[in-house]
């Protein structure tokens, strides 16, 4: 896909409670938890997500820790990404570990779903550290590009869902 590629330190759930970027952000989803977690382990992602263009797993299923994968964002930046944690069904969080452009020093991604009596709860962590001299810009990218790209990708799931749904009855 790329020529070039800066490594990304990896990290750990520390880095949840010492990024000078964080988000989290949670959804009630209108289906079972199983749909929910099909949905987040397909290829559709990058359908619903405002600034993704495409998403390449580049580990065979079965998913498990160890699973790599590739982020293209249509800012032309992309991201490789490896799975730390895989719990088949409930959670699964990722480091970044290399990226086309120098602008994370540390990056990862939690998703966890829970099952609830209307149907399951998405919940979503992000947290990263930008490299100078990006990190002088760390609130404007924020609030411009980080933050609307992470709503997106929680607040689009249930809609996503509903249109891949194949029985409108059900």
């Amino acid at each position: 896909m790329a020529s070039r590629w800066y490594p990304i330190e990896e990290a750990d759930d520390s880095l949840f409670a010492s990024a000078p970027l964080y988000h989290a952000r949670s959804v009630e989803v209108p289906f079972s938890a199983e749909e929910t977690w099909a949905a987040l382990v397909g290829d559709g992602v990058s359908s619903w997500t405002k600034g993704m263009r495409q998403l390449t797993w580049t580990s065979p299923r079965p998913f498990g820790v160890g699973t790599t994968r590739e982020i293209a964002m249509n800012s032309g930046l992309v991201l490789r990404e490896r799975f730390y944690r895989w719990e088949e069904g409930t959670r699964k969080t990722f480091t970044a570990t290399e990226g086309t452009s120098p602008i994370f020093r540390h990056l990862v991604e939690d998703y966890v779903v829970e099952p609830t009596e209307a149907g399951s709860r998405f919940s979503w962590r992000w947290a990263a550290t930008l490299n100078p001299p990006y990190s002088y810009l760390g609130g404007v990218l924020d609030r411009f590009f980080f933050a609307p790209t992470g709503r997106s990708h929680i607040d689009g799931l249930a809609t996503y869902m509903a249109s891949q749904r194949r029985d409108p009855l059900r």
